[in-house]
């Protein structure tokens, strides 16, 4: 009798034990993120899966639903070769992906984490489709690679999978020849604290646009001491610009959201280095009375991993004249602020672009800045006893291109687990992290395991 009731009790106990496991299983079997970290905003908004249903070939895919608008993403650190280009890629599909406030750059990409640099961004409906994510590695040797629905400080809702995640290793190109985007925006059509602004670019304006272009390709050049060459093509937008940015510092200026569904699909088939966005945007004074920033030219502004330049041309500024021999100085200068910012990103320590007089130069009446710049561009700024500046490499280190990859090998960091091993490594990752204290954050997004 007792050995009936021992044999029921082990019966159960294994039907029992069975049923943790296939529980544990399927539990598993959805949401095995393996080394990924889930990052959220708002975590009520989203749900994070694997799915078994959605999927390109034969791994599940990677699921984020936001319910409402909301940032989050998976991710993942690897260990990176410095100043090393890589190209991370993956296939995906979105579903009824709409951004916050129609936003152009938030919703479904690749990103790396706590920067301004992404991929393309697909929103709406889409079937799979092939998304490239180029970087250089710069001055780290770790990076968080982030697979996204939201934006950098945006949000969007609605589904989007991720799948077939990979990540090459490229060969750096050493040229010194940098390809610039000039765009200029024909016509605005904006509403600035209720007052409708409109403008159009007079041929006049725009033959300033291309005057001071063939000056700086020329300039640049010798300036440098042939150190650096540039190349350009002007491109007309017709299609209005129809939001502004803002910030405390600067007032209103154009930022990457504002212009990337008018210029997006140039930069991505040219693959410029550099891109200025030309206007006659008034000045603030004539915007409104409120937070007054008269800046002629604004730049250390990133487009997709690229700089960025605002410039607002007035007959002033840029008409070759006898008080002005350097009208082309405010392209020059702006494009120094991405060259200063990519200078601190290697890992180069440079002086400041603005501080030309506490080394002892001087703004002049008819040539501006030119010996301050020249000097920078040369590293020949006399201070303490050395010579500083730009590096003469920074020159070098235009934003990473496909044809980078030409001679690339697949690295297996984004990987898939394989075999016993690894998926129990992968699952005691997963355990580690829900044990972790310390919250990360991409800007505003705080990192859940």
């Amino acid at each position: 009798m007792g050995s009936e009731k021992r044999k029921k009790r082990n019966i159960i106990s294994n039907i029992f034990t069975i049923l943790i496991i296939i529980i544990a299983v399927l539990i598993y079997s959805k949401y095995d993120f393996n080394y990924y970290t889930k990052g959220v905003e708002e975590k009520e908004k989203t749900l994070f899966s694997r799915d078994s249903q959605e999927k390109y070939s034969t791994s599940k895919s990677y699921k984020i639903e936001n319910k409402e608008e909301n940032d989050a993403m998976f991710y993942r650190e690897i260990e990176v070769k410095k100043n090393t280009p890589y190209k991370v890629t993956c296939m995906i599909k979105t579903k009824n992906v709409q951004s916050l406030d129609q936003v152009a750059t938030s919703g479904a990409q690749i990103c790396l984490k706590d920067t301004e640099e992404h991929s393309v961004v697909l929103t709406g409906d889409n079937d799979w489709t092939q998304v490239d994510f180029l970087f250089n590695s710069k001055n780290n040797d770790t990076v968080e690679i982030g697979f996204r629905l939201g934006g950098n400080y945006q949000q969007a809702s609605g589904t989007a999978w991720f799948a077939d995640l990979k990540i090459e290793e490229g060969i750096r190109d050493e040229s010194n020849y940098w390809n610039f985007g000039c765009f200029i925006l024909d016509n605005i059509s904006v509403t600035v604290e209720g007052k409708i602004i409109n403008t159009q670019m007079s041929s006049y304006e725009k033959s300033l646009v291309t005057t001071n272009m063939q000056r700086l390709q020329n300039s640049i050049k010798i300036m440098s001491g042939d150190k650096i060459e540039i190349g350009y093509d002007i491109i007309e937008i017709t299609d209005p610009l129809t939001t502004l940015s803002y910030d405390e510092e600067n007032g209103y200026y154009i930022s990457e959201k504002d212009v990337y569904k008018l210029i997006n699909e140039y930069v991505q088939e040219k693959e410029y280095d550099h891109i200025y966005i030309c206007t006659n945007l008034p000045l603030e004074s004539q915007l409104t009375s409120a937070n007054v920033c008269e800046w002629v030219g604004l730049g250390n502004m990133q487009y997709v991993g690229k700089g960025l330049s605002n410039i607002r041309i007035t007959k002033e500024e840029y008409e070759y004249t006898s008080y002005n021999n350097f009208p082309e100085e405010v392209f020059l200068h702006e494009f120094l602020h991405t060259l200063e910012r990519n200078s601190e990103e290697y890992g180069y320590k440079v002086p400041e672009l603005h501080d030309y007089r506490i080394y002892g130069y001087e703004d002049e009446r008819v040539n501006g800045q030119r010996k301050w710049y020249i000097d920078y561009m040369n590293k020949n700024i006399e201070h303490k006893g050395n010579l500083i500046g730009l590096p003469e490499e920074i020159y070098l280190y235009s934003p990473i291109k496909q044809k980078d990859f030409e001679y690339s090998y697949k690295l297996d960091k984004l990987d898939e687990p394989k075999g016993i091993k690894e998926n129990i490594e992968a699952l005691v990752n997963r355990i580690l992290k829900l044990f972790e204290k310390k919250e990360t954050n991409t800007n505003s997004i705080k990192g859940v395991a």
